[in-house]
């Protein structure tokens, strides 16, 4: 029944040899490579983004009351009453400086990116999920084949199929 899949599979790809399906399994496995390594890329920026969205929220939220403690009378009291949202405030302030932002981004406009490279990621995985999937398939025919030709792997097959 495998020797039938594995027939069939061959012959509907037009496989004319064994060099042929391990180049094909080689370019899909190529193909899977670009494909897992441009959706990392993505999320390494989607979450870089994230965090970058979150600070500019916090300090843009907490930046009046920074204001407003420096006009304070008695800073020390106002700083113990608003102690956890300054600490916010400048947590958020400093990841902006070491991320060398100097003028903040428009946040309305990174929202917007951040949906566009949100939807570009849906679309890169559902592509890395059929390379992969035609990948394993690709892979079972190929075991299948060097069971009928009884081949271990590792050794080069010339024989026709």
């Amino acid at each position: 029944k495998q020797a039938a899949k594995a027939l069939n599979f061959i012959t509907e790809h037009q496989i004319d040899s064994y060099a042929d399906l391990e180049g094909r399994i080689a370019e899909i496995s190529a193909t899977n490579d670009e494909a897992a390594a441009a959706l990392k890329t993505v999320e390494r920026r989607l979450a870089d983004m994230a965090v970058l969205i979150k600070d500019i929220s916090t300090y843009k939220k907490l930046r009046p009351l920074a204001l407003e403690m420096r006009k304070a009378k008695d800073k020390a009291a106002f700083r113990r009453e608003h102690e956890s949202q300054l600490l916010l405030y400048e947590a958020a302030a400093k990841a902006l400086k070491d991320a060398g932002v100097t003028k903040l981004p428009n946040l309305a406009a990174l929202k917007a990116e951040y949906k566009k490279l949100d939807e570009e990621k849906g679309r890169l995985y559902e592509r890395y999920s059929e390379v992969k999937a035609e990948l394993t398939e690709y892979g079972i025919i190929k075991q299948n084949v060097d069971s009928i030709l009884r081949v271990t792997p590792g050794k080069e097959q010339t024989q026709e199929l």
